[in-house]
């Protein structure tokens, strides 16, 4: 397939831009973005993302808007378009008919391999441009289909004596208030939060509480531990209109309310197997999870090679005796590094500072 241009590359980045805000709002499917561009004068006819909910497709969408014009034109598409029909008709399907010439797709789909090859056969020019930001916006859907499990993103807030507290009220006083909204966008950016159960009876309630971006919570759940979940706590006995769940394993007794989904997998001694636990989400329409752990969960999360990024935020309020040592073994950082990870780039939250952590070979 042909090269990329430096036009290329540009539409492609626009529309990652463009499609970035919508993660988490778009169920099973991935937040694709669509453009159709006219080439000679590099102008922008239409765009498109994959509407709330994942139907229909940017695609459709937005040759749908362009009509007659996006004969001729090209499409830029972060990812392969569908060629199978599910819930909606084929994208290559109305991309054929519409007259468009050339497709310039971010990144390939697995459960769509050949949809480039239909289009070429279509008479249409398909590059298949392996771009990093459109790699990196669809990691957790490319890791459904290649693993069954979503992609993994740890956050952690680090007192300067490097402890961490899973109160929602300790976390509050330890951050500044520029890393408090900037978890609450990676929040509003995930299809669910996990906890476990250890954390979970600290009373966080893992809600987003941007102005008005409240009903961008994700699905909250909790890992339950070998002595099942305690009822009494706020993720699972208060009222709060958010969707939330518990992964168990099969032989522990837990008694939620009827409003919390229980999700049974195997484990050991009482405890999911983290495994297991990931595919049961994944196989829910989770493409992209929070984990907001524990010192436990955290060291098994690393012990199992699930994490794929880590945001590390360091701040100046000491917790002393009120939190616990993010691990017993030594700095965080170094168990990072043990674990595979790289740090990839540090920036100032305000007073705080985050610094990123991800796999060598990980879009960034």
């Amino acid at each position: 397939m042909n090269e990329l241009s430096p036009e290329d590359k540009r539409w492609l980045d626009a529309a990652v831009r463009y499609a970035t805000p919508f993660a988490g709002t778009t169920a099973d499917s991935p937040a694709v973005a669509a453009f159709i561009v006219e080439p000679l004068s590099q102008t922008l006819v239409t765009r498109a993302v994959t509407a709330k909910g994942g139907r229909p497709h940017a695609e459709a969408q937005a040759i749908e808007a362009a009509g007659y014009e996006a004969a001729n034109r090209t499409l830029y598409v972060t990812l392969e378009p569908c060629s199978a029909w599910g819930r909606t008709p084929p994208c290559v399907d109305a991309i054929i008919r519409s007259g468009i010439m050339r497709v310039v797709i971010g990144s390939a789909d697995p459960r769509h391999a050949g949809s480039a090859a239909l289009l070429e056969s279509a008479g249409i020019e398909t590059i298949i441009a392996d771009h990093a930001p459109s790699l990196a916006l669809h990691a957790g859907h490319l890791l459904r289909q290649t693993a069954e499990r979503p992609f993994v993103t740890v956050a952690l807030a680090l007192s300067s004596d490097g402890r961490i507290d899973r109160s929602d009220e300790a976390k509050t006083s330890l951050l500044g208030s520029e890393a408090r909204d900037w978890i609450g966008m990676l929040r509003a950016r995930s299809d669910a939060i996990l906890v476990g159960a250890a954390a979970a009876n600290n009373d966080p309630d893992l809600t987003v509480k941007l102005p008005g971006l409240a009903t961008r919570t994700p699905l909250r759940v909790v890992l339950s531990g070998a002595s099942g979940v305690d009822r009494r706590m706020n993720l699972i006995g208060g009222f709060s209109g958010y969707r939330t769940a518990i992964i168990a394993e099969t032989s522990v007794a837990v008694d939620p309310p009827v409003s919390i989904e229980t999700i049974r997998v195997n484990g050991k001694q009482g405890r999911p197997d983290l495994k297991l636990a990931l595919a049961a989400l994944s196989g829910k329409g989770v493409h992209n999870l929070l984990v907001e752990p524990g010192q436990r969960l955290l060291a098994a999360l690393l012990e199992a090679d699930l994490v794929d990024a880590v945001a590390l935020i360091n701040t100046l309020g000491s917790l002393s005796d009120a939190g616990l040592l993010a691990s017993p073994d030594g700095p965080i950082a170094e168990l990072l590094v043990a674990a595979g990870l790289v740090e990839l780039e540090q920036q100032c939250l305000g007073v705080d500072t985050l610094v990123r952590y991800g796999r060598p070979s990980a879009p960034v």
